[in-house]
């Protein structure tokens, strides 16, 4: 039986990150439970009513912060009746395990990326999540963004003709102290450059292209210690598409002092470059065909993403409309995540991703 909300919906985060780090110079940064704090706080029709953290002083203080109750224990926390979702925002080998439970609790779930770490375990929480009649969204902010949703738009109607090429970039830079923890782990993240900060990319690209066909790829651990980072943080991956277009996938952590994310795709009748959720060249060969550049502008705030998706995600657990971050989308780029280092693994050799 579907669960369906008619009222205020109240959320609940578990995983409330460390305070006063600052990951990539961003001021609202302790964590990436803070971030859905601070935008929970400002959507209407919602409400934060709980945290949870295995660390006290660190789930304590962000109750304080936010205003919210703190439980110490997550079996609690799902059996109170103030919690309508849990917001998982643990390591990224725990999303699994902790959103099987809440949904066998009756909870819908907002799940950061990735969706897990490996499709069995991705497999085994999106059966628990449709056998128990909840609801999920995974988060990926750029499928939100009006310039993303533009060129897709315009791709779809046949502007751009075939497409020739797709890139998909993501070259940032995290020191030594970033991977100190869980992050930089097979067990715990999964992989590096491609399944933590590139997975964003890849997911844009998938939304952009859903025909994808053959992965290529080599991947290396070149600007950290090796006995520190035991995953990737230099990706290089070859696409084709069924439509004939070609396509890359760059990721790393070794790009100082940071080079930020983009998208670009080029065809005879048009190119476009996207950095993130700004346009920084669009050029169509039929001036009718250039959407007004004006218009595809974002609130200028730090990770507005999570706004759009919130905006959108409290409508969804109420049974008022659809989400386009619906939690089984979530598979496809962890599918060709996967793809890409059981290729690297296996010399470059071509595999074929089943994306759905």
């Amino acid at each position: 039986m579907e669960v369906v909300l008619d009222k205020t919906v109240n959320f609940a985060v578990l995983g409330v990150g460390v305070p006063n780090q600052n990951l990539g110079g961003h001021s609202v940064y302790n964590g990436i439970g803070e971030v859905h704090a601070h935008f929970i706080s400002q959507t209407p029709g919602a409400r934060l009513t709980a945290c949870c953290d295995l660390n006290r002083d660190n789930g304590e203080a962000y109750a304080r912060k936010f205003s919210c109750d703190f439980e110490h224990d997550y079996e609690r926390l799902l059996a109170r009746p103030d919690v309508d979702v849990v917001v998982v925002c643990t390591p990224s080998g725990l999303h699994g395990e902790h959103t099987e439970r809440a949904a066998r609790a009756g909870k819908h779930v907002i799940v950061e990326k990735p969706l897990e770490i490996t499709l069995a375990k991705a497999d085994s929480m999106l059966t628990a999540v449709r056998e128990s009649g909840v609801k999920g969204v995974i988060v990926f902010p750029t499928r939100y963004y009006s310039a993303v949703n533009a060129v897709r738009d315009a791709i779809n109607a046949g502007h751009f003709g075939t497409p020739a090429l797709i890139n998909a970039l993501c070259l940032r830079y995290r020191d030594d102290v970033y991977y100190s923890g869980w992050r930089g782990t097979w067990a715990l993240d999964g992989g590096g450059a491609c399944m933590n900060q590139g997975i964003h990319m890849i997911d844009a690209l998938l939304y952009l292209l859903d025909d994808l066909a053959t992965v290529q790829a080599r991947w290396d651990t070149i600007g950290h210690p090796k006995d520190l980072v035991e995953v990737e943080d230099v990706a290089l991956a070859l696409l084709t598409f069924r439509r004939g277009t070609l396509g890359t996938i760059q990721c790393t952590t070794c790009a100082w002092p940071d080079h930020g994310e983009r998208i670009e795709l080029h065809a005879m009748d048009g190119s476009v470059s996207l950095a993130t959720h700004r346009v920084l060249d669009w050029q169509m060969a039929n001036d009718a065909h250039l959407p007004d550049l004006s218009t595809l502008v974002e609130r200028d705030e730090e990770f507005t993403g999570h706004r759009l998706l919130y905006l959108e995600a409290v409508p969804y657990f109420r049974g008022a409309g659809p989400c386009r971050c619906e939690i089984a989308s979530g598979r496809r780029s962890l599918a060709l995540i996967e793809a890409i280092y059981e290729s690297a693994r296996q010399g470059g050799a071509v595999i074929e991703p089943v994306l759905g």
